[in-house]
């Protein structure tokens, strides 16, 4: 089996300002969400900031690349939309916080995993087994690391990769569990992406064993067209010879039909 690195695996990185944007707006979500201090509260504004102006730089090249190739995209919509919340997320207060308010974030944050999902799995072949499951332990480590962070009860980084592994597999054995809404809220969406990652990470595993057989299977066809072809080209020499014997019969009646009518 191989597993090339092919070029447009990578070709999700030719807009690294919105993927770098999409990324900072994590961090800055839940430094807002368990910000005790006001440091903490200023970091993931700020973050929400940086990001916000990442992604405005990258919308606008991608608006100004499809106008001149008279093209429509409703991904930049989907990019205006969370560009417009990282925005809100800077400008409102925490001391105004409420159920609606942070209703809204989470779907900001919803429509943030949504537009990763589509920024980088929809590259995603059969050939990238490798890369995905290199994007897989990435996830993990860093479900791990995000759990350590926010859950009181992870005591270590490797108890925080467990339970995010117990997290992605719904195994539940219930020995570590999220206590706190911001590590619950992280479970949610670790479950999610865990769902989306490990399922593409299983189906090109499955469609890697099909690939092969599909390949046995048109090496063998192929095979017989080969064989086929060398047996029409035989017929074909064979009619060709008959023909030619046909024809030097004909020629040779000729003359002796002609002596007879003599």
């Amino acid at each position: 089996m191989k597993f090339p690195v092919t070029q447009r695996f990578w070709t999700w990185f030719t807009r690294p300002l919105l993927l770098i944007g999409l990324l900072l707006t994590i961090p800055a979500f839940y430094l807002v969400l368990g910000g005790t201090t006001d440091v903490a509260e200023l970091a993931g504004r700020t973050l929400y900031a940086a990001a916000a102006l990442l992604m405005l730089v990258d919308t606008g090249l991608q608006w100004q690349k499809n106008r001149s190739q008279k093209r429509r995209s409703g991904k930049l919509i989907l990019d205006g939309m969370i560009i417009t919340g990282c925005l809100l997320s800077v400008i409102f207060t925490g001391e105004a916080s409420g159920t609606l308010e942070w209703v809204l974030r989470l779907a900001l944050v919803a429509v943030i995993l949504l537009r990763l999902a589509t920024l980088v799995l929809q590259h995603m072949k059969p050939s990238h087994l490798v890369q995905m499951i290199v994007l897989a332990l990435l996830m993990l480590c860093s479900a791990g690391a995000g759990f350590y962070w926010l859950e009181p009860n992870v005591h270590s980084y490797a108890n925080g990769v467990w339970l995010a592994f117990t997290t992605i597999a719904t195994v539940g054995y219930g020995d570590i569990v999220p206590s706190t809404p911001a590590s619950k809220i992280f479970a949610v969406f670790i479950v999610l992406l865990g769902y989306a990652m490990f399922s593409i990470v299983t189906a090109n595993i499955a469609a890697l064993f099909v690939e092969e057989e599909e390949a046995n299977l048109e090496k063998q066809l192929h095979a017989d067209i080969r064989h086929l072809s060398r047996e029409v080209a035989a017929l074909r020499d064979e009619l060709r010879s008959r023909d030619r014997l046909f024809l030097e019969r004909e020629k040779a009646r000729e003359p002796r039909q002609g002596a007879q009518t003599e």
